[in-house]
């Protein structure tokens, strides 16, 4: 019995140091983006996805970030009547998502529109192999994995579509 709780508990501190190691790759890779220079900017207007019968109060917008032909990260703005929302996603040098940065904004309170929009909330979402590893802040959706996946291939489509 003696030998088992010792291999548990040495198998759980491996596993939590290579976790915690997964997190600092992710962390790592996503600064070095960040600091990336002569990045191409892709801007998908409003008005194409007026086109497609999407629409919000405060208009959508639509980045990605290509170095050398290959998708780096995706910026995707959507303002709303009472907040915006703006989600970052990050991907690996094999275009998996690897880290969804989610922040959602106040741009209204009792008074009208806010100067300075106020941070509601902001999530960091860390994926390996596509998988969600681990989340920092409070996720907006229950079945954020699936929802944050999806939804980068459709907005890679986005990118993909706008000529």
């Amino acid at each position: 019995m003696r030998a088992f709780l010792l291999t548990f508990f040495i198998f759980i501190f491996i596993s939590g140091y290579t976790f915690s190691q997964n997190i600092k790759s992710i962390s790592k890779k996503v600064s070095e983006i960040n600091s990336t220079k002569n990045i191409k900017i892709k801007t998908v207007p409003y008005s194409y996805f007026l086109d497609k019968n999407q629409t919000s109060d405060n208009g959508i917008e639509l980045k990605g970030f290509y170095k050398d032909g290959k998708l780096k990260k995706i910026e995707h703005f959507v303002g709303l009547s009472a907040w915006n929302i703006s989600t970052q996603y990050f991907f690996s040098e094999n275009d998996k998502l690897i880290f969804v940065l989610a922040k959602k904004y106040q741009i209204i309170d009792e008074n009208g529109y806010i100067k300075n929009p106020k941070l509601l909330s902001e999530s960091r979402y860390y994926y390996t192999d596509e998988r969600l590893v681990k989340v920092t802040g409070i996720a907006q959706n229950p079945d954020v994995e699936n929802s944050y996946l999806k939804e980068s291939k459709t907005l890679r489509r986005d990118l993909e579509e706008y000529k």
